[in-house]
């Protein structure tokens, strides 16, 4: 084989092998026990999860409905 058509072998060798596994859709942590032992807890990831909805742009509280601060007393 010439030197182009090796190249282009290897160009194609992905399209060939096809996609690679998914990740694993969690974080494993390891933790020190206090006997010495290290454990290891996953700690599943959900991208679906909802988000909160966003804060109101209005205020809970206007200036003219607080209760004033009497000086008389």
């Amino acid at each position: 084989m010439n030197r182009d058509a090796l190249l282009a072998l290897f160009a194609l060798l992905p399209v060939a092998l096809g996609p690679l596994p998914a990740q694993a859709r969690s974080i494993t942590a390891f933790i020190c026990s206090g006997d010495g032992i290290s454990r290891s807890i996953e700690i599943p990831i959900d991208d679906q999860a909802p988000f909160p909805p966003p804060c109101s742009a209005k205020g809970c509280h206007a200036g003219s409905c607080r209760k004033r601060f009497d000086l008389s007393q």
